[in-house]
């Protein structure tokens, strides 16, 4: 894994833009969520199948946790709050969720005091020094957005020591299946995005394994995202045809393999 050029405080200013949170609103989801979809039919897809696709994957991840009344979830890197409130909403249970943008945690405290009976705390904090006792939740959850942390193994670290014995911590993240990606691909995906690339899917559950996680499932979900760029980029191609054309990049990358997606469910061992 590559020590990244980016740091945190470039994450931070990207997620504190207003104005790019507003365009992707436009033609991504109007809620502010940003995750990719989970398609029941991949070769029929079409774009206006794509947000109930994200919504599907949320719905998968929720299968998979065990999330009861009883659990206390740290989300990492919350974003607009919209999974922390579904979370709370299905389930009764309680969220926190952190991130490094002010902007995000600001819309996330301004939507959860619509619910007040739900139990929600957003603080704006780093996942690689997370302000939380040893043992602290019985769930870490977070969705396409790790790779975003220039300082990862920190970060899944940190995620090891804030669950409890017997913990849950379930993600989706991009990988990197090959060890070199072209100069179009980094132009257009990993330095647009600001990371560097990453783990591939093997190692990414290797680096899990040594920090002490069981790893109970590995689901590789590169398929999904490829369809979810192409449709995404048909929505903003009005729009933003800029973007919409960085969207097709990376759909060429996912198909030449040198960027993926999956999913990881790992047990802290009690």
């Amino acid at each position: 894994m590559t020590p990244s050029r980016f740091t945190e405080s470039d994450t931070e200013a990207l997620f504190d833009d207003q104005e790019r949170d507003k365009r992707f609103r436009n033609f991504w989801n109007p809620e502010g969520s940003l995750h990719w979809g989970y398609f029941n039919n991949l070769a029929e897809a079409q774009a206006e199948d794509f947000v109930p696709a994200c919504k599907r994957w949320d719905e998968y991840m929720l299968e998979q946790s065990g999330i009861t009344a009883e659990s206390r979830v740290l989300e990492v890197a919350c974003g607009n709050g919209n999974a922390a409130i579904w979370l709370a909403q299905q389930t009764g249970c309680e969220v926190v969720g952190i991130d490094l943008s002010g902007n995000y945690i600001d819309n996330a405290r301004r939507k959860a005091s619509n619910f007040p009976s739900l139990r929600l705390n957003f603080q704006k904090k780093s996942a690689t020094n997370l302000p939380f006792p040893d043992g602290s939740f019985t769930h870490a959850w977070s969705q396409g957005a790790l790779y975003h942390i220039p300082e990862l193994k920190k970060a899944l670290a940190e995620a090891y020591r804030v669950l409890k014995e017997g913990g849950i911590f379930l993600f989706d993240d991009l990988v990197t299946p090959v060890k070199e990606v072209s100069a179009a691909t980094r132009k257009y995906v990993y330095e647009r995005l600001l990371f560097e690339p990453t783990f591939s899917r093997e190692s990414y559950a290797e680096n899990l394994t040594e920090l002490g996680f069981n790893v109970l499932q590995v689901k590789d979900l590169s398929e999904h995202l490829e369809k979810s760029y192409k449709l995404v980029s048909e929505l903003a191609q009005e729009q933003y045809p800029d973007l919409s054309a960085a969207f097709q990049k990376t759909q060429e990358a996912i198909a030449a393999g040198e960027l993926g997606w999956c999913f990881y469910l790992c047990e802290k061992p009690g």
